[in-house]
Formats: C-alpha cells, sequence, structure tokens
C-alpha cells in the first residue's frame, strides 16, 4: 500500500536547464572593449618594464664605470695599497704593493708581510704592526724589503685600524729616490765641516807658501851660478806642489775664490790636451771628440783645467797596464721632465764633458765614496784623496755637476755639466809675455798680518820701484790711510785680519773717501768674494795666495793702469 505525499516535503528539483538567452550586439561590443583594455594595460606594462630595464641597464653601465674607476684609482695608483690582518696576513692588496714586493697579486694574498722585511728592520715592523691593532691613531714605520729576483727596497709603511677593528689599512711607499737625497744631504754637511777645518788652515798654509814663493822668485833673479839655479828650481816645485795641495783643499770645500770669465770649452781642453799627452803617457791611448765646434761657459780657465787634469789622472791609475782614454764634448738640453731623473740636473743648456778610461772601474760601495776628501783606494802615498773631492767642488763653483757610471771590469765614465752660455761679442786678448812690470814711483799701502809675507812682499814692490807704507792690521791701516790718502795710489790688503776690521771693511771705508782708489785683496780663503759677492759690487781685484812674483807684478801694474774704479751702486 503506497503512502500519501508528505505536503511538508520539498518540492522536487528542476531538471532542465534555463532558456538560454540569445547573444546580443551589445554583448559583442562590451567583450571587445574589455579586450582592448586589456591589450593597452599589457603594453602599459611592457613599456614600464622596458623603461625598467634601461634603468637597470644605466645602472649596471654606471655601477661597471664606477668599478674601473675604482679600480684604475686602485691598481694604478702611485703608491701601494695593503689590508692586513691583526697577524700580519696579506688580506688584500693593490698592483703596486705587490710590484714592490716583487710577486704576482694572486701569489702574495695570505702570506705574512714580515717574510718580506729585512732581519735588521724586522724588529721594527713587529712594534709598528703591534701599535696598528692597539691604537686608533696613524702609525708609521719605515722598513728594507727583500724581493726574490730584484735588489732591496727601502719603504715607509703608514697604517690605521679598520672601523670593525678587524683590519689594518696600510699605505706603502718606495722611499728609495727620498733615502738617496738625505744621502747627498749627508754628503754635502761632512763635505761643508770639513771644508770650515780645511780652509782655516789653508788661509796660514797659503801665507807661508806666499813668503815661500816671493823669496825664490826674488832668489832666482840674484842666482850667481847653475847650480843655484838647480836648488831654487827644486824648492820652487815643492812650493808649488804645497800650494795645489791647499787649492785642492779649498776646492771640493768650494772656498776657494773663482775668476769667472767666458770661455770656449773644446778650446780649454785642447789646450790642455797637449801637456795631458806628457803626463799620461805612451801606454794610454788619448782621444778627444766634439759634437759642437764651440761650446761657450762661463769658468776659470785655471780651476776648469786642474779639474780635468784630475779626472784624467784618475783614469791613468785606474789603467796601469794602459789603455784607452776618451773625453768628448756636446751640448745637452734639459726639460722640466728630463731634469727630475737626477736630482742635481735642473732645466736648461748645458755643455757636457764626458770623460771614460777602460780601466778597473769601481765597484757600488767605492762609489757612494768616491767623492769624499781623503777617500782613496791606492797604496799608501800614491794618493791623496782629495783629487775627484776637488773635481766635485770646482764644478759646483761653476754652477755644474758631475755625474759617474762605473762597474768592476766595466771603466768608469764621469760627465760634467756646465751651463751654456752665449758667445761673448769681444774676446780679450792674452797678455804678451814678458819680464815682470816695473813701477814709476808710485805709493802702494800694503796691510799684512803675517809678519814673514809682508816683509818679502815690501821688498819685491820696493825692487820693482814701488814705494810703499805698512801695516799689520786693518786699524792701524786705515788710520795710515786717514793720514797720507792723498799720496797712496793702490790699497793692496789681506782679506782676513785680526783687530775687527778685515780687508774687505777696509776697502768699504777707502771708497767711501776716493770711489776711484784702486784696491787689491789678497787671500787663499774667501768666500766673500764669489761671484756676484760684495767684492765684484765694488769692482776690487783679487789676488789668490799663494802667489808668485810675476802674478803680484801683473796684478799690480795692470790695476794701476786700468781705468778709474766704478761707484759701487
Amino acid at each position: 500500500m503506497s503512502k500519501p505525499p508528505d505536503p511538508s516535503a520539498a518540492p522536487p528539483r528542476r531538471t532542465s536547464s534555463p532558456p538560454k538567452q540569445e547573444a546580443t550586439e551589445s554583448d559583442g561590443w562590451k567583450s571587445s572593449a574589455q579586450n582592448q583594455r586589456l591589450l593597452h594595460e599589457l603594453r602599459v606594462h611592457q613599456i614600464e618594464l622596458e623603461m625598467q630595464n634601461e634603468e637597470l641597464r644605466a645602472a649596471r653601465v654606471d655601477v661597471e664605470a664606477g668599478l674601473k674607476r675604482y679600480t684604475d684609482l686602485y691598481d694604478f695608483a702611485p703608491v701601494g695599497y695593503l689590508t692586513l690582518s691583526p697577524e700580519g696576513l696579506l688580506r688584500e692588496l693593490n698592483l703596486p704593493a705587490a710590484r714592490l714586493l716583487g710577486r704576482e697579486r694572486s701569489r702574495l694574498v695570505a702570506n705574512r708581510l714580515r717574510t718580506f722585511v729585512s732581519e735588521a728592520t724586522r724588529t721594527t715592523f713587529d712594534v709598528w704592526l703591534g701599535a696598528v691593532f692597539g691604537a686608533q691613531e696613524l702609525q708609521v714605520c719605515e722598513v728594507v724589503l727583500l724581493r726574490d729576483s730584484l735588489p732591496p727596497v727601502p719603504v715607509r709603511l703608514e697604517a690605521r685600524l679598520s672601523f670593525d677593528g678587524q683590519s689594518g689599512r696600510a699605505v706603502i711607499t718606495d722611499i728609495t729616490s727620498r733615502r738617496a737625497l738625505e744621502e747627498e744631504l749627508r754628503q754635502a754637511q761632512k763635505l761643508e765641516a770639513i771644508g770650515l777645518l780645511a780652509g782655516g788652515v789653508a788661509h796660514d798654509f797659503n801665507n807661508i807658501l806666499a813668503a815661500m814663493l816671493l823669496n825664490l822668485g826674488i832668489l832666482r833673479a840674484q842666482r850667481t851660478s847653475l847650480a843655484d839655479g838647480d836648488v831654487l828650481r827644486e824648492l820652487d816645485d815643492l812650493a808649488k806642489r804645497a800650494a795645489r795641495l791647499t787649492s785642492q783643499l779649498l776646492l771640493f770645500s768650494r772656498h776657494q775664490v773663482v775668476q769667472l770669465r767666458p770661455l770656449e770649452l773644446n778650446a780649454t781642453l785642447k789646450h790642455l790636451l797637449e801637456m795631458l799627452e806628457r803626463l799620461l803617457g805612451a801606454e794610454i791611448v788619448c782621444s778627444f771628440h766634439t759634437s759642437q765646434p764651440e761650446l761657450w761657459v762661463v769658468g776659470d780657465s785655471a780651476l776648469l783645467e786642474q779639474a780635468v787634469m784630475n779626472l784624467c789622472l784618475n783614469a791613468r791609475d785606474a789603467m796601469p797596464n794602459g789603455g784607452q782614454l776618451s773625453l768628448e764634448t756636446s751640448r745637452v738640453d734639459f726639460d722640466g721632465v728630463t731634469a727630475q731623473a737626477d736630482p742635481k740636473a735642473r732645466a736648461g743648456q748645458f755643455a757636457c764633458l764626458q770623460v771614460s778610461d777602460s780601466g778597473t772601474g769601481m765597484d757600488a760601495e767605492t762609489l757612494k765614496h768616491v767623492f769624499e776628501p781623503f777617500f782613496t783606494t791606492k797604496e799608501a802615498g800614491k794618493g791623496t784623496g782629495l783629487g775627484l773631492a776637488a773635481v766635485f767642488g770646482a764644478i759646483l763653483q761653476h754652477h755644474g755637476w758631475v755625474n759617474v757610471e762605473s762597474g768592476q771590469g766595466r771603466g768608469t765614465t764621469f760627465r760634467v755639466y756646465l751651463p751654456c752660455v752665449a758667445k761673448p761679442e769681444s774676446i780679450p786678448a792674452p797678455a804678451p809675455p814678458g819680464t815682470e812690470p816695473k813701477g814709476t814711483g808710485e805709493t802702494v799701502l800694503v796691510v799684512e798680518d803675517e809678519p814673514a809675507l809682508l816683509a818679502i812682499v815690501t821688498r819685491s814692490l820696493t825692487r820693482l820701484g814701488y814705494r810703499i807704507m805698512q801695516a799689520v792690521d786693518g786699524r792701524r791701516a786705515l788710520a795710515m790711510w786717514e793720514q797720507h790718502a792723498d799720496e797712496i795710489d793702490l790699497v793692496l790688503t789681506d782679506m782676513r785680519m785680526p783687530g775687527g776690521l778685515t780687508g774687505f771693511e777696509l776697502a768699504k771705508r777707502v771708497r767711501q773717501d776716493q770711489p776711484a782708489m784702486k784696491i787689491i785683496l789678497m787671500s787663499g780663503y774667501s768666500p766673500e768674494l764669489e761671484l756676484n759677492g760684495p767684492g765684484s759690487k765694488l769692482h776690487i781685484e783679487y789676488l789668490a795666495k799663494p802667489f808668485e812674483l810675476g802674478t803680484l807684478a801683473d796684478m799690480v801694474r795692470r790695476c794701476l793702469d786700468s781705468a778709474p774704479a766704478a761707484r759701487a751702486e
């Protein structure tokens, strides 16, 4: 029996679909608009992405350029950069630092910097490294680095602790050039100290030698036999050798006054070579070459000849079995860049004299001391050690410099540089040879504190026909001048005298009274009379001690016959 239907039950679901609505033209238009909008949004996004990509590409280019600039600044810096660990390990370094250490950068990272430091400077390095990681201040030290196949190099290390306290940032600098300049300064100070001592000794020694030479001159004029002449000639040679020794003492100390005049270097050397050939001997072949027909310099011909002779005699001694000696002259131009290669050089045009030999040469240690006074490698009694020191001093007094290159078994080459000047418009002719010129009764005031020299100068000038007044110091000479100024024709005075009034001060007082008075200053040691010094401004003649009778006679006569002295500015 079937149950009746439950009125509360839900009505049965319909299984049939609702009727489909037909697509209209309006619905198609809406779908197309949506598609267009989506495409537009996609294009906008695409453009935005392209713009972002372009910005990324530009940023990447900037980053790469910045990295390149940083790499250039880091790897091509003029100094080395290091990063060190507290243990002294190399964490990173730039190319200049790697070059200083003498290895490729990749082989240096993680190595201890201490292994490159010389044994003598390792303690200094250890103290420095500890201070870097123990304080915030900049720490500095100087050590010597040892390289695999390169010579040792002195360096300066400057470092500071990084912000995180884990690394030391260091700068490493090659100080080879600075050390060379410091050594030159020490050498110059040493020469100056020795020069002051030598100058004082030379002053007194030159007074004695001048008296000896003048006495010998008078004795030669009065000799009565040939035997006497031989003895006097031998004594004269010995006195001149002693005079050359004092001259060399003053040359290396640069306290000998130079008489600078325009001269042609090639002609001066040709004249010197005629005498050198006899001194060098037949075993040495000497040659002379010039690249310029004329090379004009301002110099003292006697001092330059002495310097060149010292170089040539030094070359002769380096060739005991004979050899080749070559002298060459050339003109050299230095600009600001090329002059930096040599600490002594400067920009300008210079005459270069090159003296080369094929001798035994010198090792590096000898080269360091080659211009030092009293340094010699010759046997005892074979040399004074003043020859090359005198060359050094003489060339400096000519505002030039000297370089030397040598090696054991490779010979030696010296290069002398002197400033070039223009050829003068007129060249004074040399004085004709003859006997000592005489006086005609002129009055000469002679001022000299050395009794022996005062006596012989007085005797010599009296024999030559002059009337002499004497004074032993500047103050007595000034008193005599004030009494007899109208009678005196020439003042011949020593430069350095006791009593508080020097020869130069006496000359100034005399010129105040008579600006045209003729004055000759005698000295073997007078820095005050250097070129363009006060002596040249007063137009005072200078007579270098020691001097011979003929030199004294020529100077006095030439000064008296010259035009009146110009008024000092």
